[in-house]
Parts: structure tokens; C-alpha cells; sequence
């Protein structure tokens, strides 16, 4: 399936649910926002997917909020990964449940994991992610999402980690750490998460900061911490370009000497990989996202609802990817159009 723009759209981003149990700075700078409408079933998940491949998407990525929230994220898994065609099928996490998951997805036929960690100082973790320590625990088996926040057992930052070993140790490869870079909050770590790699089997990815909701609140954070990938790659002058890992999507990929591993720069505000973008996205309450900064969004749930042919969703998927802009905006007009980055997908 090709847009008006002639890029293949290969790529689909899945969210399960706008629930998370973080509450991190950058992506509801307005304060969280709750959900309003209950996310879709596994069954019309699985339905999405199906009707996806048959246009050509052979890579799935499911998303939040937390996607781990959901209580039968391993179902959620199993039926994507039952879909004949899908050849990838990854996850972005927070990380904190994974420890107790990594080896039940891996057996659903989850491929890789993409882990968010902003920090690797516990203290700054707490002032990022806005939890020190949670539990997943106390919702009943008849609500379809865990509570995003109760007393604490478990510390948070350990957690984590715990679940980044998790994922190496059950086969969910490659494991990328996903790294929003903030300028005069985690800037000064940028040299710490590059070494990774020469330790560990983890590739590392630094995010430019992205403007979430078009109002004065996410303005002004994005004024005050954005920092460009140029910046960050010239405090790294021995980085040598390098061949991109499986599934890297639209990062410029470079090696340490020495290191097995990648260090990627994905650059939405500083310079834009619109000409080469293959992906739409499905928000967890059935909306189709052309673009990341769009604001117009084509609604799939009545259509799942009253559960007509395949075709019908097949024709709708077709139009939002024939609506798909040749690139998102710029200037004052870049920015995310909802409150929370959670409402449509990390």
C-alpha cells in the first residue's frame, strides 16, 4: 500500500490502552490526563491487525499509556502475532511490569521490546516519570486494565532494570532504551547512556523532545528543555556512522569504537523524516492517525462495532493512508494535537 506521496506503508502502531502508571514530565506537561473511553478488545485488535496486512503492513508495534496495564496484554500479543504476514512484532514499555511478563510474551510471539528510561540516577527518575515506587496490584479481574498507581511495594527504578534484564534474558531482541534527551534535566547522562553500549547488548536511542498539546504549557517545556540530536552527536566526536539494527525505523544509527551495539537519533522537531515515513497509528479507542502531528483522525469503532466485512475495514484503513500528509507542520503549528502523549501512542 502506497500513499498520494508514493511512500509504502508498511508499519503499524497499535495502541492498546492510554493508561500509564508513570506521569512523565514531557508527555502530559497540562498534568495526566485520565481515559475517557474504554480501549479496543483483543478481538478487535486482532481485526485492526488483519486488515492491515492485507494492505501491505508486515510490522506491528503495540503501544499506551503503559501497554503492560492491560490484563491480557499476553492475549493481546498472541493474536497479533497469530496474524499470517506479520513478520515483526514489537513493544514500547515503560518497563516496570515487564520482569513478570518478558518470558509470556516472548512465548506469544512478541519479537523485541523497546524500554523507556530517561535516567540512570534513581533520584532523577522520580522527578521524570513523577513515581518513586507503585504497585500493579488491587483492580479486579473484571476490569480490563491494572490501576495505574497504589502504595508502594517495589521501587520503581529497580523495577525497570529488572525488566530490561528480563527481556535480554527471554529473547526479545534486539532491546532498545528509548531516551527522551531534555535539555538541563538528563542532558548531562548523554555520554553514560552512549557507553551502554560498549557493556551491554542494548542499543541506545536518544528522542528529541516533541511539543505535546498546542497550548502555552507544552510550548514553554519544549522552549526551555529541547536539545537537537546535532548537539548531543557532536559531544561524541569519536561516533562513527553505522548499518541500523532490525526494525529502527526513521533513526540516524552510529557506533562507538568497539561497541557491538547502535546509538540511533530520531529527529521529529530538528529535521524531519517525513519523505521516508511508512507508518499509521491506531489509538486505543479506534482512531487511524495518518500523522504523528495531524489532527485529523478517521474513526474505526463503529465499523468494529457492528462487525461488518473485512472490506469495509480494509476501505477505511486505505482512505486515512490516502490522507496521510506529505509532511507534518512546522513552526508555531508544530505540535502534538492532543493533551497527553498517552491519548495517541508513544
Amino acid at each position: 500500500m502506497q500513499d498520494s506521496f508514493g511512500r509504502t506503508i508498511d508499519y503499524l502502531r497499535i495502541s492498546v490502552t492510554e493508561a500509564c502508571n508513570f506521569r512523565c514530565v514531557y508527555c502530559a506537561p497540562n498534568g495526566h490526563v485520565a481515559p475517557q473511553t474504554s480501549p479496543l478488545t483483543v478481538e478487535e485488535i486482532e481485526r485492526v491487525a488483519r486488515a492491515a496486512v492485507a494492505l501491505g503492513v508486515s510490522k506491528i508495534r503495540l503501544t499506551g499509556g503503559e501497554p503492560l496495564l492491560r490484563r491480557d496484554i499476553v492475549e493481546i500479543v498472541r493474536a497479533v502475532a497469530s496474524v499470517q504476514g506479520v513478520r515483526d512484532l514489537a513493544l514500547t514499555t515503560n518497563g516496570f511490569l515487564l520482569a513478570r511478563l518478558a518470558r509470556e510474551l516472548a512465548n506469544a510471539g512478541l519479537n523485541r521490546v523497546n524500554i523507556s528510561l530517561d535516567t540512570l540516577r534513581r533520584e532523577r527518575f522520580a522527578q521524570i516519570t513523577g513515581v518513586r515506587a507503585i504497585s500493579p496490584t488491587g483492580t479486579s479481574e473484571a476490569q480490563p486494565e491494572r490501576q495505574a498507581g497504589e502504595s508502594a511495594r517495589q521501587d520503581a527504578f529497580d523495577a525497570v532494570w529488572a525488566g530490561i534484564r528480563a527481556a535480554e534474558d527471554a529473547g526479545l531482541a534486539p532491546v532498545k532504551i528509548n531516551v527522551v534527551a531534555l535539555r538541563g534535566i538528563n542532558d548531562d547522562e548523554f555520554e553514560d547512556f552512549a557507553r551502554l553500549t560498549l557493556t551491554h547488548p542494548w542499543h541506545v536511542r536518544f528522542i528529541e523532545l516533541m511539543p505535546v498539546g498546542a497550548n502555552d504549557a507544552a510550548r514553554e517545556l519544549f522552549n526551555r528543555h529541547f536539545i537537537s540530536a546535532d548537539e548531543l552527536i557532536a559531544r561524541l566526536p569519536e561516533l562513527a556512522q553505522s548499518d541500523a539494527p532490525r526494525g529502527n525505523g526513521p533513526a540516524r544509527t552510529y557506533r562507538l569504537p568497539g561497541a557491538e551495539t547502535t546509538i540511533g537519533f530520531i529527529t521529529p522537531a530538528s529535521e524531519h523524516f517525513c519523505n521516508a515515513c511508512n507508518r499509521i497509528r491506531v489509538t486505543a479507542h479506534g482512531a487511524v492517525c495518518a500523522c504523528l502531528f495531524g489532527s485529523n483522525q478517521m474513526d474505526l469503532r463503529q465499523v468494529l462495532c457492528e462487525n461488518v466485512n473485512e472490506n469495509a475495514l480494509q476501505e477505511l484503513l486505505a482512505r486515512a493512508i490516502g490522507s496521510k500528509p506529505e509532511q507534518h507542520p512546522s513552526g508555531d503549528d508544530f505540535a502534538i494535537h492532543v493533551q497527553a502523549m498517552s491519548k495517541i501512542g508513544g
